[in-house]
């Protein structure tokens, strides 16, 4: 049977205080060693190719150019690519032939300039303590739903583990987790916004869950496709709680930023899904369908290249869209829209897939064995990647998504074991 495994009777549950202490000390030690061993964070006059702190540098240009009130040369590639390299800005020269480009939307880049504030070398390295706040935040979070869950009167399934949870701690160690940190990127920022919506949806306040998620719009490429099946299950509540941030955060940066910017804007979008044919770009490291498809592309005919790609759209869909009663707080129906975001998205690299460690430890909870599978086909896939896309020519996550979507699929209509509250459950 796919339930979890059963937990020992004769063992006492740890204290909740104890979980937060092992999350917060391994999370202090990850980020401190990445600061200490990292190439990405080791400072020197010359970095090279890359620049320090990776693609945090991204952000922090934006950021500096909107204080500079150079708003208007957002999305310049000249001129961003300038201020990139300026030594006199960032405090040391790297690849004059490298480049980071703008590619998220207004909103974000004004949300997060106020880190241009600081020398970069700094501002750098508060992002990665943020990153890593914001994992323990996420986890913390997950935590309190697990022990609200427990204490009601509505009896757990006997077979569902409680206490201590070594799961986060142990995630800091997944592939996308490191490579979020290492990379000074802000996938543990998305996960976050994720568990606080998953949280309130399981506490029975949909609005409240949707005026968090509402925030994830500065990252569009996570944003677009829940928003679809809530309303094509008539999830209204949660709808209208994400409009309400969406447009107080996108108006207010419309007010803050000047108007052509938005059209610039919309022309980087458009060429999201092309962002693979960049300089620098890893393959390996793509997990969306567009870019897979890119790669056979050449090697068939393009009729067939779009059949492929209708079909595997086609097929995504279907196993989304076709949850019946599609509900937030279902682990394999959470897991489902999270991989199915993934795979549609015109951009989606490995290191977002630090997202997908909510309803893995969801599963963890409830269904192990699904979680065991889960967690293995990500690590060994993100593992194996490279050799793939040398060998095959190939990414293969993609492939590996595809597969645990169809997986997780057969099981997201299984009856439970008992009738669960009237919030939800989490398998």
């Amino acid at each position: 049977m796919l339930n979890a495994i059963e937990e020992n009777p004769g063992r006492p549950a740890p204290s909740k205080l104890t979980s937060r202490l092992a999350l917060a000390l391994s999370t202090l030690v990850v980020g401190l060693g990445l600061l200490i061993f990292s190439p990405n964070y080791r400072w020197a006059a010359d970095k090279g190719e890359s620049p320090y702190g990776s693609d945090f540098l991204q952000d922090w240009t934006a950021g500096r150019m909107i204080l500079a009130g150079q708003a208007a040369e957002l999305y310049n590639a000249p001129q961003f690519d300038r201020w990139q390299h300026d030594p006199q800005q960032i405090g040391f020269t790297w690849n004059p032939n490298s480049y980071y480009p703008s590619v998220y939307p207004p909103p974000y880049y004004l949300l997060v300039s106020p880190m241009a504030w600081l020398y970069y070398r700094w501002a750098a390295v508060l992002w990665l303590a943020l990153m890593c706040a914001a994992y323990f935040a996420a986890g913390t979070i997950c935590e309190l739903g697990l022990a609200h869950y427990e204490t009601r009167k509505t009896p757990l399934d006997p077979h569902q583990p409680t206490g201590m949870n070594w799961f986060w701690p142990a995630m800091l160690l997944f592939p996308a987790s490191l490579l979020c940190f290492s990379m000074g990127q802000k996938g543990t920022l998305w996960l976050l916004l994720w568990a606080g919506t998953w949280y309130w949806h399981h506490q029975g306040k949909p609005f409240v869950a949707g005026l968090i998620f509402g925030i994830l719009s500065i990252k569009p490429t996570l944003f677009f496709l829940l928003p679809l099946i809530m309303l094509w299950n008539g999830q209204w509540k949660f709808l209208s709680g994400a409009s309400i941030s969406f447009a107080g955060i996108w108006l207010a940066a419309a007010l803050l930023l000047p108007s052509h910017v938005w059209s610039e804007f919309l022309q980087v979008a458009r060429g999201a899904g092309d962002y693979h044919q960049h300089a620098g770009y890893q393959l390996h490291w793509s997990s969306n369908l567009a870019s897979y498809v890119s790669v056979v592309q050449h090697r068939l005919p393009p009729v067939v290249t779009w059949l492929i790609l209708a079909t595997l759209v086609g097929y995504v869909l279907l196993k989304t869209f076709g949850i019946s009663k599609f509900n937030l707080n279902n682990a394999l129906h959470l897991g489902s829209a999270l991989l199915a975001t993934s795979l549609l998205s015109p951009h989606f690299y490995s290191y977002d897939l630090v997202v997908l460690l909510l309803p893995l430890w969801a599963l963890w909870n409830s269904q192990r064995q699904l979680a065991v599978v889960g967690l293995c086909s990500l690590w060994l896939g993100m593992m194996a990647s490279p050799v793939v896309q040398q060998t095959l020519g190939i990414p293969l996550m993609p492939l590996m998504l595809l597969a645990l979507l169809a997986f997780w699929n057969r099981f997201s209509e299984l009856p439970r074991t008992q009738e669960p509250h009237k919030h939800g459950s989490y398998g």
